[in-house]
C-alpha cells in the first residue's frame, strides 16, 4: 500500500471516529436532559414518600409499601445516574480545582468495592497542583479509570497506584509547552496487547464481551480530558499490567474547595 493511500485511509478513519464522537455528544445531551427531568420527578416521589412514612408505623403493611416505593426510587436514581454519565457538558462548568481533592474523592468512592487481595495506593507528590475543569466530569473520568483497573485485577489481585505530580511538557502534536498535572493510573493486572490498547478509547469498544458494558466509559474519559486541552497515553502488555498517563494543563490562582 502506498504512503498516500495509507494517509487517506488514516484521515478517513479519523474523520469517521470524529463523526461517531459527535453523535455520542448529541445523544449525551439528550440523555442528560431526560435524566434531569426524571430526577425532578424522583425527588418529588422521595418527598411525598417520606412525608407519608412519618404518619405511618414503618412495620405496618402500608409502611412497608412506602419503603418499597422509596427502594424503587433509589433504583430509578441509579438509572438516571447512568444517563448522566452519557452527558458531557460543553465546558461551561469549569472551575479551578485541586486535582488531589478529586483523587481522594475517587479513592473514597471505590474503596468499598476493592476486590480481595487488591490494594489501592496514592502517590501524591504535588498535592497543590490546580487545573481548570468541571470537578464532576473529572471525578467521572478518574472513577472510570480506577474501576477499569480494578476489574483488570479482580481474579488475580494486585495493586493500583494513582500518582499525581507536576511536569513540564514541550511542544507536541496535542499539547502546548507549559506546566501540566500528570495523573497516572498504574495497575498490575492482566494488561492488554497493542491492538486492544489502541482501541480502548474508541466509542462502543469493550474487551469484556460477557459483561453489560456499553464501551462508552473510556470513550467519555477521552472526551473529558480532550475537552480540558489534555492528552492520554497508554502503556500496557499482556500479563504486564497497564499504565495510563493523563496530562492536563496546570492553572494558578485560588481553587474551589469540593463540598
Amino acid at each position: 500500500m502506498s504512503v498516500k493511500k495509507q494517509t487517506r485511509n488514516n484521515d478517513s478513519l479519523t474523520s469517521e471516529k470524529a463523526e461517531i464522537r459527535n453523535c455520542i455528544r448529541q445523544y449525551g445531551k439528550l440523555a442528560g436532559g431526560i435524566a434531569h427531568d426524571l430526577n425532578t420527578i424522583i425527588t418529588t416521589i422521595y418527598g411525598y414518600s417520606e412525608m407519608a412514612l412519618e404518619s405511618l408505623d414503618e412495620s405496618s403493611e402500608a409502611g412497608q409499601n412506602i419503603r418499597n416505593i422509596i427502594s424503587a426510587a433509589d433504583r430509578a436514581r441509579e438509572l438516571t445516574g447512568r444517563l448522566m454519565d452519557l452527558s458531557l457538558p460543553a465546558g461551561n462548568e469549569k472551575k479551578t480545582v485541586r486535582v488531589s481533592d478529586i483523587i481522594k474523592e475517587t479513592v473514597n468512592l471505590i474503596r468499598p468495592s476493592i476486590p480481595h487481595a487488591t490494594e489501592v495506593a496514592e502517590n501524591i507528590t504535588s498535592p497543590e497542583i490546580l487545573v481548570s475543569a468541571d470537578p464532576l466530569q473529572l471525578f467521572r473520568a478518574f472513577t472510570n479509570l480506577a474501576v477499569n483497573a480494578l476489574q483488570a485485577m479482580e481474579t488475580t489481585g494486585g495493586r493500583l497506584t494513582i500518582t499525581l505530580e507536576k511536569v513540564t511538557a514541550g511542544d507536541r502534536k496535542k499539547l502546548k509547552a507549559g506546566e501540566y498535572a500528570l495523573i497516572r493510573f498504574a495497575d498490575t493486572g492482566k494488561g492488554m496487547d497493542k491492538k486492544t490498547a489502541d482501541k480502548m478509547f474508541d466509542p462502543f469498544f469493550t474487551s469484556r464481551r460477557n459483561s453489560n458494558g456499553t464501551g462508552l466509559g473510556l470513550s467519555l474519559v477521552y472526551d473529558i480530558i480532550s475537552d480540558l486541552g489534555g492528552d492520554i497515553n497508554v502503556s500496557s502488555g499482556v500479563n504486564e499490567g497497564t499504565v495510563i498517563d493523563i496530562l492536563i494543563p496546570a492553572e494558578k490562582g485560588k481553587f474551589v474547595a469540593l463540598p
